[in-house]
């Protein structure tokens, strides 16, 4: 994310130009409901982030720390069974997940932004559209920012491809590993610990899942939507110009995760179904 910080804010400073950027009130609208709804959604899965984060660290001062061992086993390079040294090396593990988590909550939000940053365009572009009427010039702003909403999309899934496709793989072996150790577990305190954290790694996919899957719905209603535009009263050129709009739009913008795996609806439910399979698996191998 660090070595890509260049090209996320060249991806960010787009909206802001034209032809992303608002030309009118009804413009500026739009671009603040998604903006909203952009600051909710983060809000929301930082909550449930935080949440995993308190859970692990409630769970682990009632087990670890109680039996003096670490949250995570792990090799450390000098004796710390001495209290001080004890206490600050199982400081270090929980500052670290906590860290890490809000940082991986912060890098998800920004990503699904600009996937609702892209439906907020498309829906500006569907407005724009019904002005034809008054000006048909608006119809070659209208293609080019057809064309740019579509370059834009293809540059940020090559942009995070494999950062979300590696998310995805770590997130399914976590979330079999979870659910074989809840299955397992017979320490209620673990358990809600470890359902809480479940929550965590089911919304991580979720997210990318829900916004991916409405960037796709959002493309494809626009090509139905250009029917409401008053073809009556337009020009032969102008016709073509909405045929041609309409006729990109059959392709829908879609997400990948590292170009293999589409970010919708579906793919999360191949997903559970796939960690279900792996779960009753290691289920059975242990019986």
């Amino acid at each position: 994310m660090w070595i890509d910080r260049k090209n996320i804010m060249m991806i960010i400073n787009l909206f802001y130009e034209k032809p992303f950027a608002a030309g009118d009130t009804r413009e500026l609208m739009i671009q603040q409901k998604f903006e909203k709804i952009v600051k909710n959604s983060t809000l929301r899965y930082l909550m449930v982030i935080l949440s995993a984060i308190i859970s692990i660290i409630v769970t682990s001062v009632f087990t670890a720390f109680m039996s003096k061992n670490l949250t995570y086993k792990a090799w450390v390079p000098f004796n710390y069974s001495h209290p001080v040294l004890y206490f600050l090396v199982y400081c270090h593990q929980l500052i670290g997940m906590a860290t890490s988590g809000i940082v991986n909550a912060g890098c998800e939000g920004m990503i699904c932004g600009l996937l609702l940053h892209l439906c907020c365009q498309l829906e500006i572009l569907e407005y724009r559209l019904t002005k034809m009427a008054d000006d048909e010039n608006i119809l070659r702003d209208c293609v080019y920012h057809h064309n740019r909403i579509f370059e834009c999309a293809y540059t940020v899934n090559n942009m995070f491809a494999k950062i979300i496709g590696l998310q995805f793989a770590v997130s399914m072996l976590v979330l079999c590993s979870n659910l074989y150790r809840i299955a397992m577990t017979t320490d209620y305190v673990i358990f809600l610990s470890l359902m809480t954290y479940t929550s965590a790694i089911l919304s991580q996919i979720f997210i990318y899942c829900w916004f991916g899957n409405e960037l796709k719905v959002k493309s494809l209603q626009l090509a139905s939507n250009v029917f409401n535009v008053k073809w009556s009263g337009l020009s032969n050129s102008s016709k073509k110009g909405l045929l041609i709009i309409m006729k990109r739009a059959t392709i829908p913008i879609e997400f990948s995760s590292a170009h293999i795996i589409t970010m919708n609806l579906e793919s999360f439910v191949a997903l559970l179904k796939m960690s279900y399979s792996a779960f009753n698996l290691l289920h059975q191998t242990q019986e």
